[in-house]
């Protein structure tokens, strides 16, 4: 389940009603939330993108090269 909610004083305020009891425990992740982009900020999505170089680690080192045959288990 992901809630919104805002930290004030110490206390994190849901933005909406949440369906859980009263004083149930629960384990947070928090992330802060995403901001809009503004007007022409990244039209191309090029920085979008570039922020996402390296996030993903572990994989092979020929997954750009052949990526049909590691998304689609393609033999080409």
């Amino acid at each position: 389940m992901t809630i919104k909610a805002i930290y004030e004083n110490g206390v994190f305020r849901p933005t909406e009603p949440v369906a859980l009891d009263e004083r149930t425990e629960v384990s947070l992740e928090i992330r802060p939330a995403l901001k809009p982009m503004e007007e022409d900020d990244d039209p191309t999505g090029w920085k979008t993108l570039e922020e996402l170089i390296g996030c993903v680690e572990g994989g092979p080192d020929d997954g750009a090269e052949h990526h049909d045959k590691y998304i689609y288990d393609l033999e080409r």
